[in-house]
């Protein structure tokens, strides 16, 4: 009787094989509640950084009509002096209006006005600066394209280098003669809308004589220039550049 007794109570004491069961299945439950909030917290978190970052990045599609691209502030000009980074980017202006529109020919400088550019961007922030007939859309006729952007310019610089008047096409004559001339169609836009131009001589250029130009342009032969050299004056030159196209910048 006393062995039965003590049967009896153990059996009493422990858990069935169905309680235990049970208690396995509500902890797994538990533990899988646990690991789906931990990782809503976390997904919730990626979003409101990624908001944040993209709150941060101005997108612009005004003057590059072709591509949308994010500023990057972090880019620097090669061989930068210590007067760029004292000059802040002019990132508080419209997108609807830009400051500088660069016009130069790729055969003649292409290399000097990418410098030229670079500097120019870092200024004026590189929404404000306008270079290459890249960006003009597909299907546009591109004399309204050019003539619109630079009706929404402050100034127009024309980079003059040693081959800009004499560069020519095939048995085609001088290309400054073709009214279809990228050149050509940017400088009488700006002459003919009253936008200061500033013609900027590399290579030991001179600006062109009244005779020399269309007659579309012979206005460009009195406009007064700035010569912008090479190493180690190109730094100090550009500052000068700078400077003088800030007098001509709406609210600057």
């Amino acid at each position: 009787m006393r062995a039965a007794g003590i049967s009896a109570h153990i059996a009493e004491t422990v858990p069935s094989k169905s309680n235990t069961t049970t208690v396995v299945t509500i902890v797994v439950v538990v533990v899988l509640l646990a690991a789906a909030a931990g990782a809503a917290i976390i997904l919730l978190r990626r979003k409101r950084a990624a908001a944040l970052r993209a709150a941060g990045s101005h997108v612009d599609t005004t003057d590059h009509p072709s591509a949308v691209h994010v500023e990057d502030t972090t880019s620097a000009t090669d061989g930068a002096s210590p007067s760029i980074a004292m000059t802040p980017p002019a990132s508080s202006r419209s997108s609807t209006n830009m400051t500088v529109f660069l016009s130069y020919r790729r055969e003649d400088s292409a290399d000097v006005a990418g410098r030229i550019y670079d500097r120019l961007a870092l200024a004026f922030g590189q929404d404000q600066v306008f270079k290459d007939v890249d960006s003009i859309p597909l299907g546009v006729d591109f004399r309204e394209h050019l003539q619109q952007v630079v009706g929404r310019c402050d100034v127009l610089l024309a980079v003059i280098g040693d081959q800009w008047l004499v560069a020519a096409k095939a048995d085609e004559g001088l290309r400054l003669n073709d009214p279809k001339d990228f050149v050509r169609i940017e400088l009488e836009s700006a002459l003919q809308r009253g936008i200061p131009v500033i013609p900027v001589l590399v290579r030991g250029a001179a600006v062109p004589g009244e005779a020399e130009l269309p007659t579309s342009l012979g206005t460009l032969a009195y406009r007064s220039g700035i010569a912008v050299r090479a190493d180690p004056d190109f730094h100090r030159d550009m500052d000068r550049l700078i400077d003088g196209v800030r007098h001509h910048v709406k609210g600057g």
